[in-house]
């Protein structure tokens, strides 16, 4: 879905990637971890193609995004949603106005666009919110808002730069869920946080970025004790299978080595009726 081939982004004299590469498939949900200045959001503007990168290739899906002519850039942005670190939200706009607004500059009518918003706006829990500015909601909701714009074309990815940056861990989590339940559908989700305690309460895999280049690319704790878990059980059970088999194969061993003695023996009486009948005569 997302693949990043010995990636760099030169800005002038700063090296903001250098030689990244990672892989992230359709229908995954990965977290994008780092320090301020680590590359986060480079990654997502050469995602989107607001920026090209100095070295290497980026593929969304088929599409070369390197190559990407500039007409296409737009449906390309239409399947890569985004929600932005500083939502973007225009203040003097309803919220429904700001989610229709994406779908306006893409000729889709006042009617479709308002039906469209109100479907997204229901969708993240906010059917009541339309009419409502968005400094009349409180910073959670803003964010659901801001999913909700990036819902609207449905597409296969969603990018979400720092999306509980500035909530409480319990507003947090409820974001959270809320990207799971649309992960759950099958859109792939690629999440930038600073936030320990949120990826350490999931089973992402975590990429982590430092000073530009790919410094890991690992498990939470929370997957590395599943799988820890399942390779223990895997484990257990090729250790039983294994004892079960050399109990079968020494069974089998007892049970030829009887064989063999019964045919000793048979051997033997038979030489000696032999004898017998040879004495006889």
């Amino acid at each position: 879905m997302i693949h990043f081939k010995n990636v760099s982004k030169q800005y002038y004299s700063d090296l903001a990637l250098d030689n990244v590469t990672f892989s992230i498939e359709k229908g995954d949900f990965v977290f994008l971890i780092g320090p301020t200045g680590s590359g986060k959001t480079t990654i997502f503007r050469l995602i989107i193609r607001d920026l090209l990168p100095s070295e290497g290739v980026i593929e969304i899906g088929d599409i070369n995004v390197n190559k990407l002519p500039g007409k296409k850039i737009r449906q390309l942005r239409r399947n890569v949603g985004v929600v932005f670190q500083d939502l973007k939200l225009l203040t003097d706009r309803t919220v429904g106005e700001n989610v229709m607004l994406p779908l306006q500059f893409s000729g889709v009518s006042e009617k479709d666009a308002k039906i469209r918003a109100e479907e997204v706006l229901t969708s993240v829990g906010l059917e009541s919110a339309f009419s409502k500015f968005p400094l009349q909601l409180s910073g959670g909701e803003r964010q659901r808002v801001a999913i909700a714009r990036a819902l609207v074309f449905d597409p296969e990815v969603i990018l979400a730069d720092e999306p509980t940056g500035n909530l409480d861990f319990e507003t947090s989590r409820q974001i959270l869920d809320l990207l799971e339940s649309i992960n759950k559908q099958g859109t792939t989700i690629f999440m930038a946080t600073h936030n320990d305690r949120i990826i350490d309460s999931t089973k992402k895999r975590v990429i982590v970025l430092e000073k530009g280049k790919l410094k890991d690319d690992r498990r939470s704790r929370e997957e590395k004790k599943h799988v820890s878990h399942e390779e223990s059980s895997s484990k257990t059970h090729e250790k039983n299978a294994e004892e079960k088999n050399v109990e079968v194969k020494a069974h089998e061993a007892k049970h030829e080595k009887e064989e063999i003695k019964k045919e000793d023996k048979n051997e033997k009486s038979e030489d000696k009726i032999s004898l017998e009948s040879i004495a006889d005569k």
